[in-house]
């Protein structure tokens, strides 16, 4: 729950007006803390808007310390910054501050959210970070397309299915706690009869069934179908090239090495340095996040460095390489199992 929007404390856009200061901010905070004291809610301040000044920092301070007066401090707080920026610029050493937020949002050129994620969780004290507004699913790409829309002849380029994989596979193998879908079209109500508030093309009740929503449940169960909260960021797995770029091939390692997940958003090959892993066998799978779809590529003795080649390649052919030890009983991906090729010992 969002206690204000933010053109109410930094009428930088929006309608406004600006109402807050930081005593009416904390005297406003302490009547929602009480009011909501036994809700299952979660707070998050700010708004989508940056902190540009002092007062707007003592105006979210006051209206956080606020909130926990009225609710005793029973419910997780966050801040919600504005484009491509991340809460714990302004606000990680407080105390109000749960976990970290990050809007990694709809422009382009802008950096990939994982590197935001491993930045935060690098800073002390640890608190676990989220992209609370990645790329939403049909909305045109800011850029200078965006910036001259309204000009006879200009065409949009519009994120599809493909870049929400992108931004979540991204981020959650970079050590988020979660992450967050958007439909562009969704969350204004668009219909074609009524004016948009940002550019829109789709009417919501169709928009409801765009690809990405779909696959954010597979998403989804990828992650609960292991202990996610023991993976960390391990990009020593790969060996060969792996330039940074939104493209980068993405991997993560649980704690006691029980299982690896590698990320290659075009699909392509990559090469697996197994031997960094504390395994005497594995197996390797590979999900289909379009699809749901896992199939075996087989069983090895540990070596030193195995090259694995996705079934296909090229954009909107992303794949997730899944490798197991065979000491763990985990469960398989998706809701068709086939074998690739045969089984291999070696």
């Amino acid at each position: 729950m969002l206690p204000t929007w933010g053109d109410k404390w930094n009428l930088k856009w929006g309608v406004g007006p600006e109402i807050f200061t930081p005593e009416n901010a904390e005297e406003y905070g302490r009547w929602l803390g009480e009011r909501y004291a036994d809700k299952p809610i979660i707070w998050i301040l700010g708004g989508d808007r940056p902190v540009d000044s002092d007062q707007h920092r003592m105006i979210i301070h006051a209206m956080a310390q606020g909130i926990k007066q009225g609710d005793g401090g029973r419910h997780l707080m966050t801040f919600h910054p504005s484009g491509r920026r991340n809460s714990a610029d302004d606000f990680h050493d407080a105390e109000w501050l749960d976990f970290n937020m990050i809007q990694s949002g709809h422009s382009r050129p802008a950096p990939p959210n994982f590197e935001v994620a491993i930045h935060n969780l690098s800073l002390k004290p640890l608190k676990p970070t989220l992209d609370g507004e990645p790329c939403y699913e049909d909305h045109p790409v800011k850029n200078d397309k965006w910036e001259r829309r309204n000009e006879p002849g200009i065409l949009l380029d519009w994120y599809d299915e493909w870049h929400v994989r992108i931004a979540a596979y991204g981020s959650m193998l970079a050590g988020a706690c979660g992450h967050t879908y958007g439909d562009h079209n969704v969350w204004q109500m668009w219909l074609p009869h009524r004016p948009a508030k940002s550019v829109a093309r789709t009417p919501w009740h169709l928009a409801l069934d765009h690809p990405g929503s779909q696959q954010m449940k597979y998403f989804r169960n990828v992650f609960e179908a292991r202990p996610f909260w023991k993976l960390h960021a391990d990009q020593s797995l790969i060996a060969g090239e792996n330039p940074p770029s939104e493209f980068q091939i993405r991997s993560a390692v649980a704690d006691q090495s029980a299982f690896a997940l590698v990320y290659l958003p075009v699909g392509g090959e990559v090469a697996i340095q197994v031997a960094g892993l504390s395994w005497k066998g594995y197996m390797a799978w590979w999900f289909n996040p379009r699809q749901n779809s896992s199939q075996l590529i087989g069983e090895w003795k540990r070596s030193p460095t195995r090259t694995f080649k996705a079934p296909t390649s090229g954009r909107n052919n992303d794949w997730l390489l899944v490798l197991d030890s065979v000491n763990e009983d985990l469960p398989r991906l998706g809701y068709s199992h086939q074998h690739l090729m045969p089984v291999v010992q070696q």
